[in-house]
């Protein structure tokens, strides 16, 4: 997408101070005006004066938090599986062990699937934006040390904890993975929670073998 000579130079989604009640107001907006178009356009039928339209701002603001169409509808997914991939503060501090705090996640991760599935066809055109890619990582890959802190202090010896290697690998595993099922034939038959189920399973036998897995 060509970009307006007009745009202001400090574009970019890190631009705006985030910190301002108008700027994260802007943000809000745009990002629930981007979900709500895509979820009734392709992206690449999105426009930056259509979302600027649905969201009641001028083109200028819009440049001053994000560079493109692109930017913006992967922050604001990335966003929606960052709600989703969350786990409640106090549902972890009520889970009995370490097996009960991987079950909470594992249900995350049953969640985020299901989400893929529910709009596949917009996943999956954001599944060729290099920088949706990244965002899903960097998304997943905060929740994965959440994950592995606690993991830790219930017990689990998780090599690479402290050094951001171990979220690493598990983020980026999922997020391939979740990437990959999303663009096979099995993701369209997803509206089956079986089918959901399925690829859960798959995905949870492939964690590493530190992974809390007796149920016991």
């Amino acid at each position: 997408m060509s970009i307006p000579s007009s745009r202001p130079a400090r574009s970019g989604s890190d631009a705006a101070d985030r910190a301002e009640p108008r700027a994260l107001r802007t943000r809000v907006a745009v990002l629930d005006a981007v979900r709500t178009a895509l979820a009734e356009v392709p992206l690449s039928e999105l426009t930056v004066a259509e979302i600027c339209r649905r969201a009641g701002i001028h083109r200028v603001t819009f440049y001053g938090h994000w560079p493109d169409v692109d930017a913006a509808a992967a922050d604001a997914l990335a966003e929606v599986i960052d709600g989703i991939a969350a786990v409640d503060d106090a549902a972890i501090t009520e889970a009995d062990d370490a097996a009960g705090l991987a079950e909470l996640y594992e249900t995350a991760l049953a969640d985020q699937l299901a989400e893929l599935a529910a709009h596949r066809e917009m996943y999956r055109s954001m599944a060729q934006s290099p920088l949706f890619g990244r965002k899903l990582r960097e998304t997943l890959g905060r929740r994965a040390q959440l994950a592995i802190d606690a993991l830790g202090r219930a017990g689990v010896e998780v090599p690479g904890a402290a050094s951001g290697i171990a979220a690493a690998q598990l983020s980026g595993g999922v997020a391939a993975a979740s990437l990959a099922w999303l663009a096979s034939e099995a993701a369209d038959a997803a509206d089956d929670p079986a089918a959901v189920a399925a690829a859960q399973r798959d995905m949870l036998a492939q964690l590493p073998t530190w992974w809390p897995r007796d149920r016991a």
